[in-house]
Formats: structure tokens, C-alpha cells, sequence
């Protein structure tokens, strides 16, 4: 009997884990070009590194958690990188596909090199839908790994 369960208990989990799998690609495969496109196209009037232009790609969630200080801070940090020029694919999480079976509107991350005027980094981001329009909730552009 001890065995049924634990097969029982192993074929579901199985099931359950693949489900998620099929189901994160779906939504990778749903949201990719319009990501990419917003992606790019954010970053490239984000890197005026004005803090209007900022705030007006960040999600409703996000803006009532950072403080008009927070992101003069964040801008003048990223100054130094200058206009966006370009950026690799953006690597979608699947982890993020399988959660956003949990969340409505759906937080779906990204990550990318990417590079600026002056220098590269390494993007990740979480967008949320506001509407039918992407947002960020959440954005960091870190130092590249020293080849």
C-alpha cells in the first residue's frame, strides 16, 4: 500500500512539475516579441537618466514603494553609462512563467547584456502588465563578469 502512495504521490508531482514547465513556455512564447520590443525601447528613453523618463515606464506598485530620492539616487548611478546602443536577447525566466500562474497581471523577468555609450551591463528585469501595456516592477543593471 506504502508503495501505491509514494508512486501516486511521485506520478503527480511529476505531472504537476511538467504541467508548469508546458505552461511557463506558453507564456514565454506569448509575451516574447512584445517584451523584446518593450525592452529595448524602454531602455533606450530610460538612458536619458531623467527621472521622469524613468517613472513613467515604472509599474503603479513600484512607484508607491520608491521615493522621488530613491530614484534621483538610481538615475545619477547610471549616468555614467550614457545612451542605450543595444542589447542581447532577453533570457526569459521560466521560474517566473511557472509563478505567474499565481499573480494577476503576470511578473514576468528578463535578462540581457546590454550595452551603452560608454560601457556594458548586465540587465535584469520584472515586468508587470498595466492594461495591455508592459511596466517595470523591477529593474537593476549590474557590472558585466570580467572575461
Amino acid at each position: 500500500m506504502r508503495n501505491i502512495t509514494v508512486n501516486v504521490f511521485v506520478i503527480s508531482g511529476l505531472l504537476g512539475f511538467g504541467g508548469l514547465y508546458y505552461y511557463s513556455g506558453e507564456v514565454e512564447a506569448h509575451y516574447k516579441v512584445n517584451a523584446d520590443r518593450y525592452l529595448a525601447a524602454s531602455l533606450a528613453k530610460i538612458s536619458s537618466w531623467d527621472v521622469n523618463d524613468l517613472q513613467a515606464e515604472l509599474g503603479k506598485e513600484t512607484l508607491e514603494q520608491v521615493s522621488e530620492e530613491q530614484l534621483q539616487e538610481l538615475t545619477a548611478s547610471y549616468r555614467h553609462l550614457g545612451a542605450f546602443e543595444s542589447m542581447d536577447e532577453p533570457l526569459f525566466s521560466r521560474l517566473s512563467g511557472a509563478l505567474s500562474i499565481l499573480n494577476h497581471p503576470p511578473k514576468l523577468s528578463y535578462s540581457s547584456n546590454v550595452r551603452f555609450e560608454h560601457g556594458s551591463a548586465i540587465m535584469t528585469a520584472t515586468l508587470t502588465l498595466e492594461g495591455q501595456h508592459f511596466k517595470y516592477y523591477n529593474l537593476n543593471l549590474g557590472k558585466p563578469a570580467t572575461e
